[in-house]
């Protein structure tokens, strides 16, 4: 049995243990209270903390990490750092924390991108440092990090907006520079190449530096203001050469705070323009005028620039386009934002897009390519394109930069030219058929005319008859049109009431048309106009016809006369003189035209008529006969609302003038007539008409055969009727030797023209007289009757 003492030793032991518990259970108790105030400190914080074992394995973290991480608290314990990250981002934190494991010494790390349950990828902010155990060896790793996800996001961002406005000042004609307070704190290429200096050399330069010493005081005052309107100075490259520059600033937001951005454009060449401008005035004003204008147009390709711009990115989507953009074409930068190319015309998309994607590929430049574009509005303008690609701060191509020029008022005239070109050339062809047809008709008219002088009017013969000279007399009156298309007309113009003529051939044409309400208004005080009636009739009723086909359902006819000065800007695309103008429109509320039938609306033989119902020359001879006047014809029209014919006269400066009725009757007379024609038919016709009107007659098939005949007998010879077109000697050459044979000799001008420039030339030397084929025997017989009457 254990004695006394040691039953005493061993209570005491009990007690010691149970003494030493006690105190072992109240540090414990405090270290839990610790452990929890600790734990909630931690948990209260946004940056995470946490704390992983050496072969990073988490062991220890606070809520904040579940949060960045986006797992739980029991699914993020013992996660390891290779499970959240990226390989090669792994591969790099192992390198890391073997450093800080190897050294002792904590490390930064700005850049950890974690991969959240999510998917989504984040960036984190690091401080790690080394744990060690009780007995001071490595036992892991702690640390401390924050999200910093969007930080990263606006440095990339800005980086990018720094490279592409980089791209921008690269792309512009001029040197750039951003300044605060005058140091340069950023600049292009070209400011380098200007100055002379490297760009590393003027960043951080005094701005003044780069002006003439008298300049400098003049720069010193722009830089303080907030002036942004264009000024002059001269320059200082580093070279000491004096260059003249004009210069314009603007004020930009810029890294946070607010700059100055100038552009710099060497104008030296426009300076020497000033100098030669200034040595003769006069014969170089319009000269320096141009250079102005050429420099203006070529401005900044930022919002300054008179050219649409739009910044395409590599997707084809729209990021930028400019003020000139949006007045050019409607379109807002709100409205195109990250949207394909809805300014380009349907037909053309897939030929845009596969122009832009070559560009992006191969990366040439662009100049001059014609195209059009589609306005808001609907409407299509020409346009020259320019275009080039730029490229991300990596060097990758990122877009295009493209510049529309709106070229719709150039097109415009050149169309113009180019209408005027065809009809000149086609004007030819139709007067030489006109001319041979015309004499066609002589022999069908003037044997009709013998025909139906021995017959009975009033018999079924002559009826039929009659209407076969009604039909030939259309005929020449088509022939007609066609030499007034021709231009071969030369007008015989009187000062005429331009009211009383478009007054009568309306209410005559209403008269036929009783579908149709014509309003008239004319002005009162409307000049005369020097024009061939008959002529300007026949304009009337081409446009009033052609009003008619518009409105087959019947409608409403406006006709409207006033006076107008026109300057030089709106003859000059219809090779028209500046100076008054009597104007006739003419509107209907027809159909309307689009735009293709507007631009070949005056083409001879176009009709938009069915087979058999129209010639197509209606229109083509108004627009001669009004172009062979001195005027011009314009056209506007709308699909489904009408269309407007504006007629523009010069105006005379003589009184209006009445036309006298011509007589009908028929003139016998007597004499000998020398008929003078290479025609076979016009001689064997033209000869029974002069015997029946009782005249003796003389033949000859040439000029020379003529003036053979008036040198045997010129007593017997009363007067010549002369053919002016022939062959080996014209009838001009023959009127000549005529005359010198036989001064005195009366001579009618006969042609299958009308009286153009070279009849004309013939009757300012002296020819007595004019008739055109076709004609009849009742006006031959005046005109013989006139000119062997008329006084010597």
């Amino acid at each position: 049995m254990p004695s006394q003492d040691s039953n005493a030793s061993l209570t005491r032991k009990i007690k010691d243990l149970e003494e030493e518990n006690r105190r072992l259970e109240s540090q414990l108790y405090h270290y839990q209270q610790n452990e929890e105030r600790f734990q909630r400190l931690l948990n209260s914080t946004e940056e995470g903390y946490f704390e992983v074992n050496l072969p990073g394995d988490l062991m220890f973290f606070n809520d904040a990490v579940c949060e960045i991480f986006g797992y739980s608290r029991e699914e993020l314990k013992g996660k390891n750092n290779r499970e959240y990250t990226a390989p090669e981002t792994a591969g790099r934190m192992y390198q890391i924390f073997n450093q800080v494991f190897q050294t002792g010494k904590p490390a930064e790390i700005t850049d950890y991108e974690i991969i959240r349950k999510n998917g989504e990828h984040r960036f984190l902010e690091l401080s790690t440092y080394l744990i060690y155990d009780e007995n001071g060896r490595a036992a892991g790793f702690g640390g401390v990090g924050r999200d910093v996800t969007e930080r990263k996001k606006n440095e990339i961002s800005l980086r990018e907006s720094d490279e592409r406005f980089r791209r921008l000042q690269e792309a512009t004609f001029g040197g750039i520079c951003i300044h605060d307070q005058g140091r340069i704190i950023d600049c292009n290429k070209e400011l380098a190449r200007m100055t002379g200096y490297s760009q590393d050399e003027l960043i951080g330069m005094d701005g003044r530096k780069l002006a003439a010493p008298e300049w400098r005081e003049t720069l010193q005052k722009k830089i303080v203001s907030t002036d942004e309107n264009q000024y002059d100075l001269v320059g200082l490259a580093q070279d000491g050469l004096r260059i003249p520059l004009e210069i314009r600033s603007k004020t930009i937001p810029y890294h946070g705070k607010t700059v100055r951005v100038a552009e710099f454009r060497d104008i030296s060449d426009r300076k020497k323009y000033e100098e030669a401008l200034r040595k003769s005035r006069v014969r170089y004003r319009e000269l320096y005028k141009e250079a102005h204008q050429a420099e203006e147009l070529y401005q900044s390709l930022l919002d300054s620039s008179p050219d649409a711009i739009v910044l395409l990115d590599a997707e084809q989507s729209v990021q930028y386009i400019n003020s000139a953009f949006t007045q050019l074409f409607g379109w807002t930068q709100d409205s195109l934002k990250n949207k394909a190319t809805p300014y380009i015309p349907h037909p053309q998309k897939n030929w845009f897009k596969e122009f832009i994607h070559e560009l992006l590929e191969e990366g040439a430049p662009v100049r001059g390519l014609e195209s059009q574009i589609l306005t808001r509005h609907g409407r299509f303008l020409d346009v020259s394109i320019s275009a080039a690609r730029y490229l991300d701060y990596k060097g990758y191509p990122a877009g295009a930069l493209i510049i529309f020029r709106d070229i719709t008022e150039a097109k415009r005239y050149q169309w113009h030219m180019y209408q005027a070109q065809k009809m000149e050339s086609i004007g030819t062809m139709a007067g030489g058929i006109a001319h041979d047809f015309n004499n066609l008709l002589m022999g069908i008219q003037g044997r009709l005319s013998l025909i139906m002088m021995q017959m009975n009017s009033g018999g079924k013969t002559y009826g039929h008859l009659k209407d076969i000279e009604d039909y030939s007399v259309r005929a020449a009156e088509l022939t007609q049109q066609l030499l007034e298309f021709s231009r071969a007309e030369n007008v015989e113009a009187t000062p005429t009431d331009i009211n009383e003529l478009v007054h009568t051939q309306a209410q005559l044409f209403g008269r036929t048309r009783k579908e149709l309400t014509i309003h008239e208004d004319f002005a009162g005080d409307l000049w005369a106009a020097e024009v061939n009636p008959r002529q300007v009739d026949q304009v009337l009723l081409n446009i009033f016809v052609n009003a008619a086909h518009a409105m087959p359902d019947g409608g409403d006819l406006y006709v409207k006369t006033l006076n107008e000065v026109l300057s030089s800007d709106r003859t000059q695309p219809y090779d028209a003189e500046p100076g008054n103008y009597v104007k006739i429109s003419i509107t209907d509320t027809g159909v309307g035209m689009d735009p293709v039938i507007q631009r070949r609306v005056f083409e001879p033989f176009f009709t938009t008529k069915e087979r058999g119902r129209g010639t197509g020359l209606g229109l083509a001879s108004a627009y001669s006969i009004i172009k062979n006047h001195g005027g011009f014809i314009t056209i506007y029209s709308v699909k489904g609302k009408g269309s407007t014919f504006n007629i523009y006269l010069p105006a005379s400066v003589r009184e209006s003038e009445a036309k006298a009725a011509a007589s009908q009757e028929l003139v016998s007379g007597a004499g000998t007539i020398l008929l003078v024609d290479d025609e076979e038919m016009i001689i064997e016709v033209g000869e029974e008409m002069l015997r029946t009107l009782g005249y003796d007659v003389l033949i000859a098939r040439r000029g020379s055969e003529a003036v053979e005949i008036l040198e045997n007998d010129p007593k017997s010879v009363h007067m010549v009727i002369l053919d002016l077109i022939m062959p080996e000697m014209n009838g001009s050459e023959t009127f000549d030797r005529l005359r010198s044979v036989k001064p005195d000799v009366k001579v009618l001008l006969s042609s299958g023209y009308s009286l153009n420039g070279q009849a004309d030339e013939v009757m300012q030397r002296g020819c007595n007289g004019f008739i055109q084929k076709p004609f009849n025997l009742v006006e031959l017989s005046q005109k013989l009757y006139n000119i062997i009457n008329e006084a010597n």
